[in-house]
């Protein structure tokens, strides 16, 4: 096995080139030439230019062919949906991807929580919830309790 895989790696070899040998390109087009003479910074500013000239000129050869399409499918009598099923181009509305939009009437943020405890000097108001208010944090300070400041205190049993 070894010598059928050494014979046939000796019949198709090819010279090993030399990675410091120059790679000369083949000839230039013509209307390539005017780019010999630009730095590299013009260089790649042209690259970026040709680039977004692709991508302006696939979109509307896309839109031209797929524009032929429809209308040689609707002259044969068929719609472009009959011919490719699922991968027919939708003819209207909005993409469906990403999340469902907002009903009109659902508000922007939250609603906040309801109040659990009032200050009943000052009527200030507190949820119960994230950083006590400082009011109740020197309420605490004094010894009272929070229960004390409970806006619907439960009921005695």
């Amino acid at each position: 096995m070894a010598r059928a895989a050494k014979k046939a790696s000796e019949a198709s070899e090819e010279p090993v080139r030399d990675i410091n040998e120059d790679v000369q390109p083949e000839e230039t087009p013509a209307f390539l030439k005017p780019l010999d003479g630009l730095n590299v910074g013009q260089l790649r500013q042209a690259i970026s230019y040709a680039e977004a000239r692709i991508r302006q000129r696939e979109a509307s050869e896309k839109a031209s062919a797929r524009d032929e399409l429809m209308k040689l499918a609707q002259e044969k009598g068929f719609a472009i949906h009959d011919l490719f099923g699922d991968m027919a181009p939708r003819q209207a509305g909005p993409a469906k991807r990403g999340r469902k939009p907002k009903s009109e009437g659902a508000s922007s943020e939250r609603a906040s929580p309801p109040a659990k405890y009032r200050n009943p000097a000052t009527g200030e108001e507190w949820s119960g919830r994230g950083r006590a208010a400082k009011w109740i944090q020197v309420a605490e300070a004094e010894g009272k309790s929070r229960d004390e400041f409970l806006i619907e205190k439960p009921a005695a049993e």
